[in-house]
């Protein structure tokens, strides 16, 4: 199982923004910010904010590779990110 801290460092948090090229204003970083605390206190909720999703999706992602693991090492409460992406084949 892969630390849930993993998902939300602040570093792969921004590293996807800029990469989805999300963080542009400074009204973005307030938003990433935003993301950050809501995984850290578990109150981040999938499909409230598509823009936050996406940055998620793309960290879990990058994870995911680098560990060469899969969805099952995600920690359950994160897993609806991936298979809500894949599913609406939105981040892709």
């Amino acid at each position: 199982m892969i630390p849930y801290a993993e998902f939300y460092n602040y570093g792969r948090l921004e590293s996807a923004a800029v990469e989805l090229g999300l963080l542009n204003t400074e009204a973005d970083e307030e938003s990433l910010l935003n993301l950050h605390n809501q995984l850290v206190w578990h109150l981040y909720r999938f499909d409230k904010d598509p823009r936050a999703d996406a940055i998620l999706y793309a960290v879990i992602e990058a994870i995911l590779g680098e560990k060469a693991a899969d969805i099952t090492d995600v920690p359950w409460e994160l897993r609806c990110v991936w298979e809500g992406g894949k599913r609406a084949n939105v981040f892709e």
